[in-house]
């Protein structure tokens, strides 16, 4: 990966699934509870056992059941591929199925599906469903990534042996790059190292059949030109590959297909298909998609684990736990504690001295002016006039667009990321030892527009109490029940808005209202211009029409 990217997926370990959660979780889990484990791992779903068991008889409700009591969220939302490019968050728009418990499947098998969120910056959020497969089924998640007794398989998964893992030894430091072409051995951690220089030399042919691939290297031909698929995109796909052909054989077997494809992006997809000992593989263009199994992301990419851990980023400490146990057998157990943003005191320029400001918890206390001149500066902000230093970064962590100085903004950046994987508890935390609860992000958002992340349920009224008003705006004018009702905020987000007194008819910057974005004018505009979907719209709508008539009848 670029250093980018690595900073990226750092922070993804650090926030996207909290410690608070893993241990709920794991709580729930083990107590059998499945129900309370998608709560606690912030997960949608209705799924209904008995009406399973009427829909596709007793055997399956009783296989998805025991699948249910050994489904690990927290595991789950660790190996998910994320958006990227800066993000954090999940990646949109997709579907995956959690691998049944049986040997074979087929079209009418009855499986576990998760959908993925509809935006990036929007509630990251689950739903989990049961459903048959049908022709073209999601990308199939094995039970390693998923199922608390089988996260042992985690090792197989990322290419590791009894002995090690890959570009690591026994005991997890890297293993020089200078030795991946001498390593020594079958196994698969030294195939991998073999292959990752073949790869660096620029021999593709030579890395993949290292890893037990015979590739054709005719590239596929386009329907025009300026899409024709180049080497360098096919050397840069950063495929785990010493991981692809047992991945393979077990997905065409359970399957009983005679290949199986993966989708590296809309010009380039691969064809596996297996052949004795080996797995020969052809390269495909933007032809009509087949009805063959997938693999899934988290099967085919170098696992960013590995790649954190050769680097120093992380360390097997910092690992999910059921993953450090898989990994790390030998390395001490337990769920690491709760992280919160670090905040910490700061320092800013101010009329030509550096002074301090105290961020602790979020407050931003200026340390080196007396109450007097706090009083002036505040009394000047409030008729309008200029404030610089300490008290302009006061002025830009409230309203969003004053430029903070670079240790604020990375101190606001963590809390936001904080918010955006909905760790309610620790932001809750964070008010009780003073944040500041009129905080704003870059775009202007405040807490109430950030509730689609986060529980409303104890958050809106202590954020109403603090004095926050409910059609509060961002940048773009846009209230808290604009972003609920556009951005994928829940239904019950949205009556609870409208229950604090949210105005349905409240026009942002553009004239539309969150009355106009049940109309399909109004989702039609906010899709082409955010990218972004919208959230239940028979429940919103109908929340939204009983508001217009009992403030008739009122």
């Amino acid at each position: 990966m670029s250093d980018a990217e690595l900073t990226v997926w750092q922070r993804i370990r650090r926030y996207a699934v909290p410690p608070r959660m893993i241990a709920e979780c794991t709580d729930r889990r083990l107590a059998g509870d499945w129900r309370g484990v998608c709560a606690a791992g912030r997960i949608d779903t209705d799924i209904d056992l008995a009406a399973v068991g009427r829909a596709h008889g007793a055997e399956v409700a009783e296989r998805v059941e025991a699948e249910l009591l050994d489904f690990a969220p927290d595991l789950l939302r660790w190996h998910l591929p994320r958006a990227l490019g800066g993000r954090t968050s999940l990646a949109t728009g997709l579907t995956f199925t959690l691998a049944p418990d049986l040997d074979r499947v087929g079209q009418d098998t009855v499986a576990l599906q998760v959908e993925l969120p509809k935006t990036v910056d929007g509630s990251q959020r689950l739903r989990l469903t049961v459903a048959a497969l049908g022709k073209a089924p999601g990308p199939e998640l094995p039970g390693c990534l998923w199922r608390g007794r089988e996260a042992s398989g985690l090792r197989q998964a990322y290419g590791g042996d009894g002995q090690r893992l890959p570009f690591l030894t026994p005991d997890g430091a890297p293993v020089p790059f200078a030795g991946f072409a001498t390593a020594e051995g079958e196994g698969a951690p030294a195939r991998a190292e073999r292959s990752a220089a073949q790869l660096a030399a620029g021999r593709l042919a030579q890395a993949w059949r290292e890893a037990g691939l015979e590739l054709d290297e005719t590239l596929p031909a386009a329907r025009y030109s300026q899409y024709q698929v180049s080497l360098d995109q096919v050397l840069g796909q950063r495929l785990h590959l010493v991981a692809l052909a047992p991945a393979v054989r077990g997905l065409a077997r359970r399957y009983a297909a005679e290949g199986v494809t993966l989708n590296a992006d809309w010009r380039l997809r691969f064809l596996f298909t297996p052949d004795g000992d080996t797995v020969r593989v052809r390269m495909l263009g933007d032809e009509r998609r087949s009805e063959l199994p997938a693999l899934a992301e988290p099967l085919y990419r170098v696992p960013p684990d590995l790649e954190l851990l050769y680097r120093g980023l992380i360390a097997p400490a910092d690992l999910h736990p059921l993953v450090r146990a898989a990994l790390f057998p030998d390395a001490p157990g337990g769920v690491a504690a709760a992280r919160g943003p670090a905040f910490a005191p700061v320092r800013v320029r101010c009329r030509g001295q550096w002074h301090r400001i105290d961020a602790t918890g979020g407050r931003l206390v200026p340390l080196d002016h007396t109450p007097e001149e706090v009083q002036r500066e505040q009394t000047l902000r409030a008729l309008g006039g200029k404030v610089a230093g300490c008290f302009a970064a006061r002025q830009g962590w409230t309203d969003g667009s004053t430029r903070l100085p670079r240790a604020l903004r990375q101190q606001r950046r963590e809390l936001m990321q904080t918010i955006l994987h909905g760790d309610t508890d620790t932001l809750l935390e964070l008010l009780d030892a003073g944040l500041d609860p009129y905080v704003r992000d870059g775009r202007g958002s405040t807490l109430l527009h950030l509730l689609r992340c986060l529980d409303h349920r104890v958050l809106l009224p202590r954020l109403l109490a603090a004095g926050l008003p409910v059609d509060v705006r961002d940048h773009r004018g846009r209230t808290p029940l604009h972003v609920a009702v556009g951005w994928v905020g829940s239904p019950a987000l949205v009556q609870a808005l409208l229950r604090a007194g949210a105005d349905p008819k409240a026009e942002d910057d553009n004239g539309t209202s969150p009355a106009d974005l049940v109309e399909y004018k109004g989702f039609e505009y906010y899709e082409q211009e955010s990218g972004e979907g919208h959230g239940d719209l028979k429940l919103i709508s109908q929340y939204l029409e009983e508001h217009r008539v009992n403030g008739e009848n009122a």
